[in-house]
């Protein structure tokens, strides 16, 4: 009798050793530390093969991992894995209930749901349906999954609640089904995270759901406060700080948000988080961020198509911070992107991959590939309005006026006009000498921004082209709003902006109200007013020497 009790306390020594180290690898996983997860289970595999427990939570590593990745082929090759990996463990083990959830979980989020049942169903039949932990992530799916099922999930939490009412994994989980039921009001799953939260004070987790809620319901501060809670419980549970990192990127924190992601980092710094991070910074329009963080990874790692796809897209936005070749740079990720998916069979291309080459072939002067790519982009989503812009511009810049008015027209067409829009536009218009069109463009960009003096300059350019001998004075309102606009900001003026649009105005009014108006001294003032700015301007030395001229010329004798 001694030796079976002593066989048996070495055998239960033995199951908590293992449970531990089992227990610290579905920890890491928790923390979403992915790559050390699946080190420690590799290893307890190797250590125990036909553990089926082992194999299933693997498994649960690799499906978890792929909802944190955006980049959907490396998300299903993530889900094939979980998938193998339940396959393995329900053969080592058939058993073990477990590997039959996740593979019908696996089948769930794939859409074969009947499949999925059928694996649920024999799971619980082998349970006898007294396991609560085979409920509890059967529930899971059907409560997270795109397609829900949550009268099954409710129902099947009851059972566990029955089986376990001090298992903190049930009242988060029914808490989730509450909130998935009505979004709107988040007093129920409040509740149920508070009561998971006091049965077990050591996780985060329930803490983490507290704050992500406020932070749905808009209430950031709240929100900040449950966070800083959840680190404080424990410093390693690393998407605490990647939530905290949204927040504060919500708020405008940038800085405070790179230091989130940053320690989020320090606990998973594997290449799929450094990825994400990347993709985190990108969303954020942190253009400069995500080029400096892709250029340092890419030192180790020119293995993922996305990152290249993500620096040619932040080189598009920043790529003048890097000068001088940051648009080139751009342009050599984004051909990189192009070669890698090249040699992957149906890869879906987005509209964007192309209008982002397309901009920067034209920021590189490679205008006409430029126009080529942005009409890809365009064909591919015709929803992107805004490309017309673009490909408007690049037909500008290689002074295709006509072209460039086609697309500017079809922008201002689609409803989305913007003043940069009209200010092309009428700009391509006087270019083509179309002055009163342009002169309509330009009257629409002093209406949007009544303050920008390009706008009246530029209507005053085009009426002086309306109005040759300036005989009828058309340019004159709109040159002596220039020098309105312009005075009223002489601070700009003192740093030497506007000067040679006043200067022009100027020489419009002095010459206006010298030749046609024959009104002498204002004449002599607008001259005088450009030989302050400028002593050495011709017209003005040209205007004071005729006025010198004139006075030494004798005049005819009257008879």
């Amino acid at each position: 009798m001694k030796k079976i009790i002593l066989f048996g306390g070495v055998f239960l020594l033995s199951f908590a050793s293992q449970s531990q180290t089992l227990k610290e690898a579905m920890r890491l996983a928790e923390n979403e530390r992915f790559e050390s997860a699946k080190n420690a289970f590799k290893n307890l595999v190797i250590s125990e093969p036909n553990n089926g427990n082992i194999y299933y939570y693997f498994g649960e590593t690799y499906f978890d991992q792929s909802l944190t990745i955006r980049d959907t082929a490396f998300a299903r090759v993530l889900k094939d894995s979980s998938y193998l990996m339940f396959k393995k463990g329900s053969e080592v083990e058939p058993t073990n209930p477990l590997n039959f959830v996740g593979l019908g979980k696996v089948l769930w989020y794939n859409k074969h749901q009947n499949q999925a049942d059928a694996f649920f169903t024999k799971a619980l039949e082998m349970t006898k349906n007294k396991n609560a932990t085979v409920m509890l992530k059967i529930a899971e799916t059907y409560i997270n999954a795109d397609f829900k099922n949550l009268k099954s999930a409710n129902e099947l939490l009851a059972k566990a609640f029955k089986l376990e009412p001090k298992n903190y994994e049930v009242h988060i989980l029914m808490g989730d089904a509450m909130l998935e039921a009505d979004p709107m009001d988040g007093s129920g799953p409040v509740k149920k995270y508070n009561e998971a939260a006091a049965l077990d004070i050591t996780s985060a987790k329930p803490i983490l759901r507290i704050g992500k809620l406020y932070f749905r319901a808009k209430n950031p501060t709240e929100a900040l406060k449950w966070y800083k809670q959840a680190i404080t419980i424990d410093s390693t549970f690393a998407p605490a700080y990647i939530e905290m990192g949204e927040l504060y990127i919500m708020a405008g924190l940038n800085k405070k948000a790179l230091e989130s992601y940053k320690k989020y980092l320090v606990l998973n710094n594997d290449i799929e988080a450094r990825d994400r991070f990347s993709q985190v910074l990108w969303l954020n329009k942190l253009f400069e961020d995500a080029v400096n963080e892709i250029s340092q990874i890419q030192i180790t790692d020119t293995s993922s198509y996305t990152l290249y796809r993500l620096l040619g897209y932040s080189y598009a936005e920043v790529g003048d911070k890097f000068s001088p070749d940051g648009y080139k740079k751009g342009l050599y990720a984004m051909r990189k992107f192009f070669d890698m998916t090249s040699q992957k069979s149906n890869f879906k291309y987005l509209s964007t991959d192309y209008s982002v080459l397309g901009k920067l072939f034209s920021k590189t002067n490679q205008d006409s590939l430029g126009i080529l790519e942005l009409k890809k982009g365009y064909d591919l989503d015709t929803t992107k309005k805004s490309l017309y812009s673009e490909i408007a511009l690049a037909y500008y810049k290689t002074k295709k006026y006509n072209d460039a008015i086609i697309y500017y027209n079809k922008k201002i067409a689609s409803g989305e006009p913007t003043v940069n829009d009209y200010i092309y536009l009428g700009s391509c218009y006087y270019f083509t000498k179309q002055f009163p069109l342009a002169d309509s463009a330009f009257k629409k960009v002093t209406i949007a921004s009544p303050e920008l003096v390009l706008g009246y300059k530029f209507r005053a350019k085009c009426n002086v082209q309306l109005d040759l001998d300036s005989k009828l004075g058309l340019a004159k309102p709109y040159y002596e709003k220039v020098v309105e606009l312009i005075l009223a900001k002489p601070e700009n003026f003192e740093k030497g902006t506007n000067k040679k649009d006043i200067t022009e105005a100027y020489e419009y009014l002095g010459a206006y109200h010298f030749i046609i108006l024959k009104d002498l001294g204002k004449a002599i003032e607008y001259f005088n007013k450009i030989k302050e700015i400028d002593a050495t301007n011709k017209k003005v030395i040209d205007f004071f020497k005729s006025i010198e001229d004139k006075k030494k010329t004798p005049e005819p004798k009257k008879d």
